[in-house]
């Protein structure tokens, strides 16, 4: 499909930003996250003209105002109201139907207005790209940078959006559950080394190949029935926890099978997986933080898996067993774990922790974030809610779990290389829960 573009514009906040309010200081959190963008795509049967976009972004930039102003030497947002890229453009003979049921990373990649892996250099927090088929269809793409924002602010920030396009509660600040939280003040900034601006860079790979893998609501209820029989000490494990069992499942598998004469001859086996799961801390801070709180006010749970190697791959996986070590060390991420490792800087020590276990040459990383209850299908414009999610992001080693337009199923948007997702996609585990989309990009 061939792309048109027909519009750049800089968006400013509709009021100026007090004088007060005009240096957001980064947390300590926010400075760990990478400098890149993550990216969201969101879906719309029917679309109306930019316009309406352009005015509501304005009035809710005012709200989140750190997203129009420029990021300073990892350490604070100057929130000058220097604007959000706003761009226009055109599949005039796309049909979006189709893009959304093949999910083909070489098309979404086009949906949305940067990459990842090259957006060291940021002038903006806050990139929107509008996209009108032919069909009728919109896709509405937004990349937001990552010191800046984690997932649930992004999707509080297109909830809000919405709002303001519906001209919902117009003049009733009630209705726009906008909060600028000073988390900078439970987690203080640091002095970084350089290393650590750039940390997590790594999950961006143009040689990846990103599918995506859908889990039917039936079908996880079904699982977490079978592993509440089989651990029955276990209690009953959210679907989040279900579906990452899976995926971890496969992906031991994947990680432990045979590798191509090269690939033996240049690389040491694997002997562990060391999965990180990303938390939400909102909940689990004492006192819980409003949902709405803005910034990366989250962690990581991490959990360490040994690779078998092939003689062991028939052996049937025990998902009861890996949901159970998920939803333990899931659950130790509270106020106290968290405030150690960030308030008395415990987290600068866990590199160490990681290669202490296994060089980096035999130890796999592998990252899940769950999206899963944030409100992105919430981000109505007057035209309905989103038909669909997609990703758009070419990552390497890490899934991310958006929740599928169904009840109760999930999306999981996978990246792998290409020999492990040749492997990966063809686990039992994967073909008995998941319907999967065709990437050949």
């Amino acid at each position: 499909m061939e792309l048109r573009f027909s519009s750049i514009e800089n968006i400013k906040p509709s009021s100026p930003t007090p004088d007060h309010q005009r240096t957001h200081k980064l947390s300590f959190i926010d400075q760990l996250n990478p400098g890149a963008y993550f990216s969201i795509i969101l879906f719309y049967s029917a679309g109306a003209s930019s316009e309406r976009l352009k005015k509501s972004l304005s009035e809710t930039l005012t709200h989140f105002y750190p997203f129009a102003g420029q990021l300073k030497d990892n350490h604070f947002v100057d929130c000058d109201d220097h604007g959000v890229t706003f761009i226009e453009a055109h599949f005039d003979r796309g049909d979006m139907s189709e893009v959304i049921q093949q999910a083909k990373t070489n098309i979404l990649e086009q949906l949305i207005p940067c990459k990842p892996h090259e957006s060291t250099r940021v002038e903006h927090n806050l990139i929107v790209q509008v996209n009108y088929f032919g069909c009728g269809g919109m896709a509405i793409g937004v990349c937001f940078h990552h010191k800046v924002a984690d997932a649930a602010t992004a999707a509080n920030f297109l909830k809000t959006w919405g709002l303001h396009a519906r001209g919902a509660g117009a003049g009733d600040t009630n209705d726009f559950q906008h909060v600028i939280y000073d988390s900078n003040s439970i987690f203080p900034a640091q002095d970084l080394p350089d290393m650590s601006v750039n940390l997590g860079l790594g999950l961006f790979s143009l040689d990846s190949v990103v599918k995506r893998f859908t889990f039917e609501g039936e079908k996880i209820a079904s699982l977490r029935e079978k592993i509440v029989q089989a651990e029955p000490g276990l209690g009953r494990p959210s679907r989040v926890e279900v579906v990452s069992s899976v995926i971890l499942g496969a992906l031991l598998a994947a990680y432990g099978g045979s590798r191509d004469d090269d690939e033996e001859f240049t690389t040491a086996p694997l002997t562990h997986v060391t999965a990180i799961i990303a938390v939400n801390l909102r909940k689990r801070m004492n006192p819980p933080l409003p949902e709405e709180s803005f910034g990366n006010i989250c962690s990581a749970a991490f959990l360490n898996l040994p690779i078998g190697r092939d003689h062991d791959h028939e052996k049937k996986i025990n998902h009861g067993s890996l949901a159970g070590k998920l939803h333990q060390s899931i659950r130790m991420v509270d106020d106290q774990f968290v405030r150690k490792l960030y308030v008395e800087g415990e987290i600068l020590n866990i590199r160490k922790a990681v290669e202490a276990q296994g060089s980096p040459k035999s130890n796999k990383v592998f990252v899940i974030s769950s999206w899963c209850k944030m409100p992105f299908y919430e981000a109505d414009f007057g035209w309905g809610k989103p038909v669909s999610i997609g990703v758009g992001t070419r990552f390497t080693e890490a899934a991310v779990l958006v929740d599928s337009c169904q009840t109760d199923g999930i999306e999981a948007w996978v990246g792998l290389s290409k020999q492990d997702m040749a492997r990966f996609e063809q686990h039992p585990g994967i073909l008995a829960y998941t319907s999967s989309s065709t990437d050949k990009a």
